[in-house]
């Protein structure tokens, strides 16, 4: 052991002791592995990012029970409203006594006009821009919320301490951790997740692994002076690690600097309207010991494999010229793998039951992904092996790739894989896509707007709606009620809207009205819902319900009167309930009170801001109240939404490709130092240096465009096979291959123009130099 200790010491010293050039190549190896390192790190954060936010709200549900004699209790009313496309979510509380449960992230329940608010909704509030939501907000605001009390650091978010609200004996809170909600994602979401975890981390594993195995040659020289000196072959081999241990323990030093520095603006980055706070993203502490384990057995199992070809003798290196000719067909073994994998699951994500297995859909994407690595060589060493002829600068690009085209190979598929990921990714995207365009995009009434009153007594429904009427660009009110009922010896309940005949115009095509008329509106299949057989038929007898739960009031019987049946509005049909249609005089003598007030605001949509000067008409109602503004949700917005997805998912997949293009870059700045010699003897013998530019580029270029043709052709198998899981139409997004085929190309002819310096110097009069 202590022999082992003193060879990689050693090998430590001898990275360190080389000048200059050594310490640049360090540099360079930490640069490389710490980028990758990074990139691990905060992928193994994200396990901690969802714990974390799953615990703050297991930690926020509230145990509701029936409080015992004497026991303080919490009571709240939940409420959500919104300011400028922007949703704050709300709760009103009160406490039964000082005893009473606390919420997270809160010092102590609000009294009757208190309020506390997330950090976000305070700035909000305190903006010039948030002039308009302060009349939303009259309490006294007594303090911020804790981050306990957050899903994320930009979550706008209030608790208000209000005395009316209803103490309902069997809702009372009496403790707050209850069980967290589990999410179940949508398959598709699922699939993408999948597909971006093994497609855009595996080129972080190449990354490292190229970096490892930079300046072999001056290592190849180092290690033959330490044979000529005595040193035994399994010593120079232990040495050669311990050079790579330095270079790998570098690199987790330097991406555990940058990961850490990076961490602290992560607040300030939203991806899709979703942000975490910086406590949040920390590494899983096994998958950061595995990181750090990997890390270096990963760079020194790529150094003894790199000098599996070489043999080193005291009077210098020699490596094999002639290397064994690689075979395909165990090659081949992970595609049919990974494809009979996928095939086995067709279908099992895409019904109304999830029975197909994540772990075999995981391991056919990342056999096939996989492929693509193993594949590559032995399509770039057959392919240039028959390239003959052609331009001086072909031919010496050819030539060196004939003589090793396994590094090569080697880094473009890792650009590869990003890919063949990417267009699976975007593939899926363009599917799920197509399905909402083939549905009838109709436009937003930014005419209408809806405004829900709870447990409003007349004389509260009757200001309320006067409150609106002198809302700034409302036009008219329409007031619509809700009577309640059930069939007689049965627990449906459905209810009827009760409103004048210019309300139920907006609501129905109505051949004619006057009040006293009954009308029933049905869909295009003849009744309200798919669920029911029958709507309820003339002469029907129900009983009518004032309440809900333990306050229901079973009213008097009532028998359903003749009505004539019509249908919704054909500009707003999907805005619109179906069921029985009554004007006042057909309810006049019931004797039980209507409930559920809903108000039917006609607006002028040319009025700045007209939803949130209703919803400031309604700020008194609180939480009895909720608007919904339509023309706030305009069905185009699902296909922005998407495109938004695949644009962010697309700029992922640029991102690691430009972390791929890193490493292509890196190797070729080492090839040029390595060759600087037979580069500067090509140059003195009159070879011009824009020739031995284009060979750059074409050693460049042909590797990565036949990593084009492969990651194409695997993509699109695996984006089909994926689509059948999930049962969707097959489309592949033909765009979003251009977009990265073109985006290789110029990261092909960028790595080649920022190597032109390192040739320019290389070919100059001092390479010819020797020592």
């Amino acid at each position: 052991m202590k022999l082992w200790f003193t060879d990689l010491l050693l090998g430590v010293r001898l990275a360190l002791g080389g000048g200059r050039t050594s310490w640049v190549r360090l540099a360079l190896t930490g640069a490389g592995i710490g980028i990758g390192v990074a990139v691990l790190l905060t992928a193994s954060a994200v396990p901690s990012m969802l714990e974390s936010r799953e615990e703050r709200d297991a930690a926020s549900t509230p145990v509701l029970g029936k409080p015992r004699p004497g026991q303080d209790a919490l009571y709240e009313q939940r409420w959500f409203t919104e300011f400028r496309g922007r949703g704050i979510d709300g709760r009103f509380v009160v406490a039964t006594g000082p005893g009473a449960p606390v919420p997270p992230g809160v010092s102590r329940v609000p009294g009757d006009g208190e309020l506390l608010v997330s950090p976000e909704l305070a700035k909000l509030l305190d903006s010039p821009a948030g002039e308009l939501l302060r009349e939303r907000f009259p309490q006294e605001r007594i303090g911020l919320l804790g981050q306990d009390a957050l899903n994320a650091p930009h979550d706008l978010v209030f608790i208000a301490g209000d005395a009316s609200v209803p103490r309902e004996s069997e809702r009372a809170i009496l403790a707050f951790g209850g069980e967290g909600q589990i999410r179940e994602l949508d398959p598709i979401l699922s699939l993408l997740i999948m597909i971006g975890v093994v497609a855009l981390l595996f080129p972080v594993l190449v990354f490292v692994g190229i970096s490892t195995r930079l300046a072999g040659a001056e290592r190849d020289r180092r290690l033959a002076a330490l044979r000529l000196v005595g040193a035994g072959a399994h010593r120079v081999r232990r040495i050669a690690a311990g050079e790579a241990l330095l270079g790998a323990f570098t690199g987790l030093a330097v991406g555990a600097v940058l990961f850490l520095v990076a961490r602290q603006f992560v607040e300030e980055l939203r991806l899709m309207g979703v942000s975490v706070f910086v406590s949040d993203v920390a590494p899983t502490p096994w998958l950061a010991v595995l990181i750090g384990v990997l890390v270096p057995v990963l760079a020194v199992v790529t150094s003894i494999v790199a000098m599996r070809r070489t043999v080193i003798e005291p009077l210098g290196v020699v490596r094999r010229t002639k290397p064994v000719r690689r075979v395909m067909w165990w090659r081949t073994i992970p595609i049919f793998v990974g494809t009979v994998a996928l095939l086995s699951q067709s279908e099992a994500l895409g019904g109304s039951e999830q029975n197909g297995s994540t772990t075999i859909v995981v391991g056919g994407i990342l056999s096939l992904l996989l492929s693509i690595p193993l594949l590559l060589p032995w399509v770039v060493e057959c392919a240039v092996g028959r390239l003959r002829g052609g331009a001086p600068s072909w031919q010496l690009a050819i030539r060196r790739l004939q003589l090793e085209s396994g590094t090569a190979a080697r880094v473009v598929g890792g650009v590869a894989v990003v890919l063949a990921g990417g267009i699976a990714l975007q593939s899926v995207l363009a599917s799920a896509e197509s399905k909402i365009l083939e549905r009838p995009i109709e436009e937003a009434d930014r005419t209408r707007l809806m405004v829900n009153l709870a447990d409003s007594p007349p004389e509260g429904a009757h200001s309320a709606i006067e409150r609106i009427e002198r809302a700034a660009g409302v036009e008219r009110v329409h007031p619509m009620w809700s009577l309640q009922y059930k069939f007689v010896g049965d627990d449906r309940y459905q209810s009827a809207t009760v409103a004048s005949c210019e309300a139920l115009t907006t609501q129905a095509t109505l051949p004619s009205c006057k009040d006293g008329d009954v009308f029933y509106m049905v869909d295009d299949q003849g009744h309200r819902d798919p669920a029911d057989a029958q709507p309820e038929l003339p002469g029907t007898k129900v009983n009518l319900v004032d309440g809900f739960g333990r306050e229901e009031r079973l009213g008097p019987q009532w028998t359903i009167p003749a009505y004539t049946r019509v249908g919704p509005p054909a500009e707003f049909k999907e805005h619109v309930g179906g069921g029985l249609l009554l004007t006042p005089a057909a309810v006049r003598d019931l004797g039980l009170p209507l409930s559920r007030l809903t108000v039917l605001v006609k607006v002028d949509p040319n009025q700045q801001d007209i939803a949130e000067h209703v919803r400031n008409a309604m700020a008194s109602m609180t939480w009895r109240s909720y608007a919904y503004y339509f023309g706030a949700s305009d069905p185009t917005e699902r296909i922005k939404q998407f495109q938004s997805i695949r644009q962010g998912l697309l700029a992922g997949s640029l991102v690691t490709l430009l972390l791929a293009g890193a490493s292509l870059l890196v190797l070729a700045l080492e090839q040029v130092r390595e060759r600087r010699r037979p580069l500067a003897v090509l140059a003195a013998s009159g070879v011009p240096r824009g020739a031995l530019g284009r060979s750059l580029l074409w050693q460049n270029a042909v590797p990565l465009a036949l990593a084009l043709v492969v990651s194409i052709a695997i993509g699109s198998g695996l984006a089909v096979l994926l689509l059948r899981i999930v049962a969707q139409p097959i489309v592949l997004d033909w765009t979003g291959m251009a977009i990265l085929t073109a985006a290789a190309a110029t990261l092909v002819a960028a790595v080649t123009a920022l190597t032109l310096p390192s040739l320019r110097r290389a070919t100059g009069a001092l390479g010819l130099r020797s020592e």
